[in-house]
């Protein structure tokens, strides 16, 4: 998909989420002074927009409404506000227009890098509109072997840690062909050496739900083998704030002052961000993982011995 179009996107669903509420004349107005605007149109040409209204709430879940009763104007239904794809996805359109209206502030706006891979975005977003196989070569970080080269039916786009990744199910691998399997495979997408669009298609699983998926989890490792269990944690009152401030999961909760605990697979990916507060914090339950905060605490105080 075009870089422009996906720049209409950005700056249909701003112009409107800014405005509140705003009618198709000012859309127009606001759309002749754009520097998105590349062609000169002396308008937002009205199968243009009903398309992309159209193309935001298939590919985006937002949605551009009309309220005829007050006018003819649009705005964004904010009916699912606390829905997290959609609020990260207005915050990305919000700052990718600012820094366009404000160029000269580009250098004074600082961000963590991304690494490869962003390069194949638009390409699996189609291939998940239109459930469309891809082929992928992949080379895991820890592979000392050839890239892997398979088909892949791709279910979902996450990013975690500055890094995006692509679940989905691998059809075939490395020329072996093989039945899809039951559960989903996750590939971190920096270590993509080459993907492409296929003309066939794949079958979505009919209850298939990202969000649900991923409910249980923090981060990208996940699936079936790793059950979810009450964890429990003290932390230091300092570091008690900033946990409360930014949540690690939606089961969070604050059972007593500076005690927290999660109903969550305890992976490695929530393991290591719980080992980032260092001694503000105490494992409490379950006793296996404190057992193992322990022991990394001893190893590691005998390494400065």
């Amino acid at each position: 998909m075009a870089v422009a179009q996906y720049n209409r996107y950005i700056w249909l669903v701003d112009t409107i989420r800014s405005a509140g509420k705003i009618t198709k004349e000012d859309i127009d107005r606001k759309w002749v002074s754009s520097s998105y605007n590349e062609n000169h149109e002396s308008r937002f040409p009205e199968r243009t927009f009903f398309r992309c209204k159209n193309d935001i709430l298939s590919l985006f879940d937002i949605e551009i409404k009309c309220d005829r009763a007050n006018g003819s104007v649009y705005y964004i239904e904010d009916s699912d506000s606390n829905s997290q794809t959609k609020q990260w996805l207005l915050s990305q359109f919000a700052m990718s227009q600012s820094l366009d209206a404000s160029r000269e502030l580009r250098d004074c706006i600082l961000y963590e890098p991304i690494p490869a891979g962003t390069e194949y975005l638009t390409t699996i977003v189609d291939a998940i509109r239109d459930s469309k196989m891809l082929h992928v070569t992949h080379l895991r970080f820890d592979s000392t072997e050839a890239p892997h080269i398979f088909f892949f039916a791709p279910l979902c786009l996450k990013v975690f840690k500055q890094r995006w990744y692509m679940l989905g199910l691998v059809e075939e691998i490395d020329g072996v062909s093989k039945t899809p399997q039951a559960e989903p495979r996750i590939y971190s997408l920096d270590r993509v050496q080459h993907l492409e669009l296929m003309d066939c298609h794949f079958k979505r699983p009919k209850n298939f739900d990202a969000q649900a998926y991923f409910h249980n989890f923090y981060g990208v490792f996940c699936g079936p083998q790793y059950k979810p269990e009450f964890v429990r944690a003290r932390l230091q009152p300092l570091a008690a704030k900033f946990l409360r401030s930014l949540p690690l999961h939606r089961s969070q909760k604050e059972i007593e002052p500076c005690v927290f605990e999660w109903y969550i697979a305890p992976t490695l990916d929530f393991i290591q961000q719980l080992r980032t507060y260092g001694s503000e914090l105490e494992i409490l339950a379950p006793l296996s993982l404190r057992e193992q905060f322990a022991a990394e605490a001893r190893h590691m105080a005998e390494m400065y011995l």
